[in-house]
C-alpha cells in the first residue's frame, strides 16, 4: 500500500477509531472509495487484529445492478472478506415515505448496515465518507437553509458505533491511491448526471470554486470541526433540559423552553420531536418555527408526529396518564410511579403555615388512616378553606395551569372515609385546615417531583 496507508494508519491509532478484537462492518458499494477503504482496512489488519465484513446494499436504482453486485462478490471473494448482501427497492420506499433518491437510500443502507453490525459483538461501522463528500454535504444542506445540525453532518466518528477513517483524504487522494496500485472499482455512471444535486456540486460548483480557493475542501473540513463543537455543545444542553424538565418523558413545559436562547429553543423542540419520534425526518426549519410561534397544531403539523398545545404544554395526541389508586396505611413515603410523583406524610408537633398549595398540614385527629391517593375524577368535588362553595377538582386543577386533557395526572388525597383532603397543587378542603394551631400533633403532607425531592410543581 503505497503513500497513503501510513496517513491512514495514523489517523486510526490517534483516535482509537480500530481496536484490537474488534468487527469492522465495512459499507461497502464498489465505488472508488469503499474499493479504497477495504483495501487499506485489509492492510490495517497486519498492525491491529479484528475482523472485516463488508455489507452490500444493492438498492436496484440503476439498470445494471446486476453487475455491480457481480463485481462486489469478486472483490470481497479476491480479499477473502465475508459479504453480507441485501437488495432493496428504493424506488418504491422512496415513493411510500415522499423521500428525495438519495435520503431513501441513505435511510435503508443505514438500516440494513445496523442490522449486520447487531450480529457481532464489539462491532463498529465503518463507512467510505471522504473530506469531498464532506464538503458536498456542507453544500447541498447550506443551500437547504440548514443550521448547524445540518452543516456538521458528517464526524469522524459519530458516537461509539460508526467510524469514517477516510474522512482525512479528498477524491484526488483517493484517485491517485487507487491509480498507484492499478486496483479496480465499480463506476456509478449517474455520477455523471448533474441533474441530482450533488453531482452538479461535485462536478460543476467546487471545481469553479477551487479555480478562486483552491484548498476549498480543507477549509469547508476545518470550518465544519468548529460547527460540530458548537452543535455538540447545544446538543447536550438540550438534552440535559429535557432530562431535567420532560414530563413522564412526553410532556414539554414550553413555558421554560422559551425561557431559553433561541437557539437552544430550536434545539430543545427538534431534540424532543427526535426522542418522541424516533428520527427527524422530514422535519424541518419551519415546522419548529410554527411551534415557538404558538401556531395552531393539528395532526398534520409534524411529519409522521400529532402532537397537541394547550396551556403552554406540548404532548402527543395519543398520550395518555394510567388510572392510579393507592393507600396510605401510616406516615412515610409513597412514590406514584405513573406520575413520577412522591407523597411525603410526616408527623409534627409544630403548626407552619405551607408557603405553596403543594403542601399541607392538617389536625391529626382530623385524619383517619388507611388515606387513599388516586387520579382526580370529573365528579370529584370539595369545600376549599376559607370557602362556602362546593368546587369542581377539575375545576381547580384547571386554575393551577394544568392542561385539561392531563388533569387525572393530579393526584386527589382522600379520608378513609372517602372525603377528599387535598388534590396536589389546590389549597386544602375547609373541613381538614387547622383550627388551633396551639395543637401538637398534626400531619405534614408534600408532593414533590420523585428525582431529587425538590421541585413542588406539578407539571414544571
Amino acid at each position: 500500500m503505497k503513500y497513503i496507508y501510513p496517513i491512514f494508519f495514523k489517523h486510526i491509532k490517534e483516535f482509537n477509531l480500530i481496536e484490537k478484537g474488534q468487527t469492522v462492518i465495512t459499507a461497502f458499494s464498489g465505488g472508488k472509495d469503499s474499493v479504497t477503504l477495504l483495501h487499506l482496512l485489509s492492510q490495517l489488519k497486519t498492525d491491529i487484529p479484528f475482523e472485516i465484513i463488508a455489507a452490500y446494499l444493492n438498492h436496484r436504482i440503476r439498470e445494471d445492478y446486476l453487475a455491480e453486485q457481480q463485481f462486489v462478490e469478486n472483490f470481497c471473494s479476491s480479499l477473502k472478506i465475508k459479504l453480507i448482501s441485501k437488495s432493496e427497492n428504493v424506488i418504491r420506499f422512496k415513493e411510500k415515505n415522499k423521500l428525495n433518491l438519495e435520503n431513501a437510500a441513505s435511510i435503508l443502507r443505514y438500516r440494513f448496515i445496523r442490522k449486520v453490525a447487531n450480529q457481532f459483538k464489539n462491532s463498529k461501522i465503518a463507512t467510505g465518507h471522504t473530506k469531498s463528500d464532506l464538503a458536498e454535504t456542507f453544500f447541498i444542506n447550506l443551500f437547504r437553509g440548514s443550521g448547524s445540525r445540518g452543516l456538521s453532518t458528517i464526524y469522524s466518528q459519530k458516537g461509539q458505533k460508526i467510524i469514517r477513517p477516510l474522512l482525512i483524504f479528498s477524491h484526488h487522494d483517493i484517485h491517485a491511491f487507487l491509480n498507484r496500485n492499478k486496483l479496480s472499482f465499480y463506476q456509478d455512471y449517474s455520477n455523471r448526471d448533474n441533474t441530482y444535486i450533488r453531482n452538479n456540486i461535485r462536478n460543476n460548483l467546487i471545481p469553479a470554486i477551487q479555480k478562486i480557493e483552491p484548498d476549498v475542501e480543507e477549509r469547508i473540513f476545518k470550518t465544519v470541526l468548529i460547527v460540530q463543537e458548537q452543535h455538540d455543545y447545544l446538543i447536550n444542553q438540550s438534552r440535559e433540559f429535557l432530562k431535567k424538565n420532560l414530563v413522564l418523558k412526553n410532556i414539554l413545559p414550553l413555558r421554560k423552553v422559551k425561557a431559553c436562547h433561541i437557539a437552544l429553543q430550536r434545539y430543545i423542540l427538534r431534540e424532543y420531536i427526535s426522542q418522541l419520534k424516533g428520527n427527524l425526518l422530514n422535519i424541518n426549519f419551519e415546522h419548529v418555527d410554527a411551534i415557538l410561534k404558538n401556531n395552531k397544531l393539528n395532526s398534520g403539523t409534524l411529519p409522521g408526529l400529532a402532537l397537541t398545545r394547550e396551556q403552554n404544554f406540548l404532548f402527543p395526541q395519543e398520550f395518555h396518564i394510567s388510572e392510579y389508586l393507592y393507600s396510605i396505611q401510616s406516615e412515610g413515603t409513597l412514590t406514584i410511579k405513573e406520575i413520577n410523583r412522591t407523597i411525603y406524610i410526616k408527623k409534627t408537633s409544630i403548626f407552619k403555615i405551607p408557603k405553596h398549595n403543594f403542601e399541607i398540614i392538617v389536625p391529626l385527629h382530623s385524619i383517619q388512616f388507611p388515606l387513599l391517593i388516586r387520579n382526580a375524577r370529573k365528579d370529584d368535588k370539595y369545600i376549599k378553606i376559607n370557602s362556602s362553595v362546593n368546587q369542581q377538582v377539575f375545576e381547580m386543577i384547571r386554575s393551577s395551569g394544568v392542561p385539561a386533557r392531563l388533569r387525572n395526572y393530579c393526584p386527589l388525597l382522600l379520608n378513609a372515609t372517602g372525603d377528599p383532603i387535598w388534590v396536589a397543587g389546590s389549597p386544602i378542603a375547609d373541613a381538614f385546615k387547622v383550627k388551633n394551631k396551639k395543637e401538637t400533633r398534626f400531619i405534614k403532607i408534600s408532593y414533590f417531583k420523585t428525582q431529587g425531592f425538590t421541585q413542588h410543581n406539578l407539571l414544571t
